[in-house]
């Protein structure tokens, strides 16, 4: 159930990915995930997938000179936060409008952010099949990606915790089907093998944290669908007993961490095996981009907040 919001993103930077030696990769620690505390600021994404121009920097924590890794996407959202103002509230510098709001605040060494969506401003009426839905994403494109068949573990690290959600529809009209709220750290796996016939194929591999519907999230793996521009790639969304006990609906923090390397192989094989990257080996695949966020295609309010944020791997040679 995701959009193709990296998928124009992913085809741009083939040309520039083309230049770099992607099998160069330093043995040793790797952090993948850069400015994990949101030092550089957030690019600011509009509404239109189609349309990914960056109308608006956001700097929590005053402005840097660096160039800003993160962006932040509001796909499918009736109200655009370029114009929000930055505000220090209880959550650390906030920006928000009546669809959504983030905030960020220095905690410990690290930065938590509070991520809302108000479904019940977004939605005029209970969301149909096909219709499109509000996002909160932050996103991030790697720019040396790594072979996952280089790498010996990839610890995943998260401390997150449920703060709210609520359905805002009648219950007559919620459809399980087609209406939730959930929020999912997301890769890209991608064949970035210049000799292949396949280079450039991809796969979207979920960590779920949280969904409306289940006090605990299976294994979801099939084909991107549900609306015009979905990106017809195969999503694997690994089971949330994999990477946490419990479930996120009592509001505790929740620590994670995680190797998830295995979990990723495991994807590998079920995509190939429901007839997904055929021309693709596993020695082809690096991981290419992260998002994370809310996505609502129902009349819910929500909102999650988390910190320590590491996606770190040990990598074989």
């Amino acid at each position: 159930m995701r959009k193709i919001l990296l998928l124009i993103v992913l085809l741009s930077a083939f040309g520039f990915y083309a230049c770099k030696n992607s099998s160069s990769a330093k043995s040793g620690v790797v952090e993948i995930i850069e400015d994990a505390n949101y030092i550089n600021g957030i690019g600011l994404e509009g509404s239109n997938s189609s349309k990914t121009e960056i109308t608006r920097v956001l700097y929590p924590f005053g402005q840097s000179k660096n160039t800003q890794i993160w962006k932040l996407a509001q796909w499918g959202s009736r109200f655009d936060l370029k114009d929000a103002k930055r505000v220090n509230g209880d959550n650390g510098i906030t920006y928000s409008n009546s669809g959504k709001s983030i905030a960020f605040k220095a905690v410990d060494g690290s930065t938590q952010v509070t991520m809302k969506m108000f479904g019940s401003k977004e939605y005029l009426a209970p969301r149909k099949f096909g219709e499109n839905w509000p996002h909160i994403l932050l996103e991030q494109q790697f720019e040396t990606p790594q072979s996952v068949s280089n790498i010996e573990t990839l610890y995943f690290n998260l401390d997150f915790r449920l703060l709210f959600s609520e359905m805002k529809m009648s219950q007559d009209s919620f459809n399980p089907e087609i209406h939730t709220t959930q929020f999912t750290v997301y890769l890209t796996i991608q064949n970035k093998n210049q000799s292949s016939k396949a280079y450039g194929d991809f796969i979207w591999f979920g960590l779920p944290l949280y969904d409306y519907r289940y006090d605990e999230i299976a294994e979801y793996a099939a084909k991107d669908l549900g609306k015009e521009d979905a990106s017809n790639k195969f999503i694997f969304s690994t089971a949330s007993k994999s990477i946490y006990s419990g479930s996120a609906k009592n509001g505790n923090w929740i620590k994670i961490s995680k190797d998830i390397i295995g979990i990723i192989h495991h994807a590998f094989i079920t995509a190939q095996q429901r007839g997904f990257l055929k021309e693709s080996k596993y020695e082809d695949m690096y991981i290419t981009t992260t998002n994370m966020g809310w996505e609502t295609p129902g009349t819910f309010d929500c909102a999650i907040q988390y910190k320590n944020l590491k996606l770190t791997a040990i990598t074989k040679n």
